[in-house]
């Protein structure tokens, strides 16, 4: 049985070991973002929001960085 939907964010929640109010609030956005519904949410489409929020971040911290030392 695959995790989906609630359970598998109560899962990633619980093994990410985030702030919960962080992590849901920031969760929530997310998935509201890319139009999904959190009570069918699948790993696959986790995956694909997880990979763009990361590379958003990555994105974020270099042009920080370059504005630092500019």
């Amino acid at each position: 049985m695959s995790l989906k939907g609630t359970t598998l964010i109560a899962e990633l929640r619980e093994t990410a070991g985030l702030d919960e109010g962080f992590f849901d609030s920031q969760m929530g956005t997310l998935i509201q973002n890319y139009s999904l519904n959190p009570e069918t949410l699948e790993l696959d489409q986790l995956r694909e929001v997880l990979a763009d929020y990361l590379q958003a971040l990555i994105l974020e911290e270099e042009a920080q960085a370059e504005a630092k030392y500019a």
